[in-house]
């Protein structure tokens, strides 16, 4: 009895310390090191720069994009503020106007190469910066379609084929983004 036990009991208990090693062996190899904190930046790849923060008037000359008929919000983007870095970051003051018309300004970036984004500051009393308590990178993606414009800006508007696009072409396509469609985010769209 002792011996039947054992020969069915055996594989099954076989098999499961292979699954469990099996998985203690998977790592995060996808991405390059160089993009996790601290990460060596010998490999090729720009080490992320860290630039102060922009003036206070460069939070004005907006160009509005569209983002979709599910939101009532108006999206904008600072033409001014609007660079590229030597580590092929995206950085940029945005400004959501809600329909209630409140008004959100910040300093954002949009990592193109890994589809990320990262929030740096937001401007309080239109008067200064205040930095972000986040630090993190996030996907662009947050699976909420109502204020999903990072998506948005990610997928044709500051980032083609997961690399950024020169600020001149983010521009036009920023502005482009109304072009085929009548009517405002306040009052539809026909």
């Amino acid at each position: 009895m002792d011996l039947r036990f054992f020969r069915r009991v055996l594989p099954a208990l076989c098999l499961l310390g292979s699954c469990s090693a099996a998985l203690a062996q998977i790592t995060n190899w996808q991405k390059p090191d160089v993009f996790f904190e601290g990460g060596d930046a010998t490999s090729g790849a720009a080490k992320e720069e860290e630039p102060p923060l922009p003036d206070v008037a460069v939070a004005s000359n907006w160009v509005e994009f569209y983002v979709g008929v599910e939101t009532r919000n108006r999206y904008f983007l600072a033409r001014d503020s609007l660079t590229v870095g030597k580590d092929l970051i995206t950085r940029f003051v945005s400004r959501v106007l809600t329909a209630g018309g409140v008004e959100n300004i910040a300093v954002e970036a949009i990592r193109c190469t890994t589809a990320e984004r990262r929030t740096f500051a937001y401007l309080r009393s239109g008067q200064q910066w205040a930095p972000s308590r986040d630090k993190r990178w996030v996907s662009v993606s947050t699976g909420n379609r109502f204020n999903a414009y990072h998506e948005i800006l990610y997928s044709g508007l500051l980032c083609s084929s997961g690399f950024p696009m020169k600020p001149r072409e983010s521009l036009e396509a920023l502005a482009r983004s109304f072009t085929a469609r009548e009517g405002t985010p306040l009052n539809g769209y026909r």
